[in-house]
């Protein structure tokens, strides 16, 4: 995977983890399964070790689920590509919450108060907590 040199290269690549039959991640998953099956059946008192290997199966059935359309998107990695719609959108709401988190920053809020020694001592932070003298911390 670390030779591929584009987005085909990468799919070529994966397509041997991610095929949804004979895959390496399909291959974990059953192996998984059939393992928490043979906890069962060696031992009926092992029923939380075997759903251990249950849920470990079931995570890797998600991250298929969650892998199996990339092919597409695949292809297109390291092409330059047009700036999307939701992209668009996403740009045009990015400063605004980018500006509602400053605002609730202490360190913002702290590099809005004057450096001078006068001014730390007379002026509240934005935050409304009182700033603190200079000295050793506790």
């Amino acid at each position: 995977m670390r030779s591929a040199e584009t987005g085909a290269d990468l799919k070529q690549a994966l397509d041997h983890l991610l095929d949804p039959e004979h895959g390496a991640l399909e291959r974990i998953r059953e192996a998984l399964e059939a393992a928490g099956e043979q906890i069962t059946d060696l031992d009926d008192e092992a029923f939380q070790l075997a759903d251990r290997f249950g849920f470990a199966e079931d995570f890797v059935h998600s991250a298929m689920s969650e892998l199996v359309d990339s092919e597409d998107e695949l292809l297109g990695v390291g092409r330059p590509q047009q700036p999307s719609e939701q992209a668009q959108t996403r740009s045009r709401w990015l400063p605004q919450f980018r500006g509602a988190a400053v605002a609730a920053s202490p360190a913002a809020a702290k590099a809005q108060v004057s450096a001078s020694p006068d001014s730390r001592s007379t002026q509240p932070s934005a935050a409304g907590i009182p700033p603190r003298a200079p000295g050793p911390r506790l």
